[in-house]
């Protein structure tokens, strides 16, 4: 017996991205997070040691929102993380890029 084929499996099908376009994504993820002068000045706060959001908040003159923003897109270019204790501490990705900024 033969699956028929509707119009949902074909958008579906349609949806998944070959290996060129994950990695054009995650390169453009990357350089938009990177490009940023906020989002370095707080790569260089949080630095090797980590960095609370009310020490982030204090040191970079921040709103709680553009703080909140900003995180976000570091930790999804895989820059930035924060651990058990919700301290901002920067993956090893943001350590090798530390001493570019």
């Amino acid at each position: 017996m033969m699956e028929e084929i509707d119009e949902i499996d074909l958008f579906l099908d349609s949806q998944v991205k070959n290996e060129k376009e994950l990695m054009q994504e995650k390169c453009e993820k990357t350089y938009n997070a990177a490009s940023n002068q906020i989002r370095r000045d707080m790569m260089r706060t949080v630095c090797f040691l980590g960095k609370s959001k009310e020490e982030l908040l204090k040191e970079t003159g921040l709103d709680e929102a553009a703080l909140k923003f900003h995180a976000e897109i570091l930790i999804n270019a895989d820059f930035l993380f924060q651990d058990e204790k919700s301290v901002y501490r920067l993956t090893e990705l943001g350590l090798k890029v530390l001493p570019k900024l």
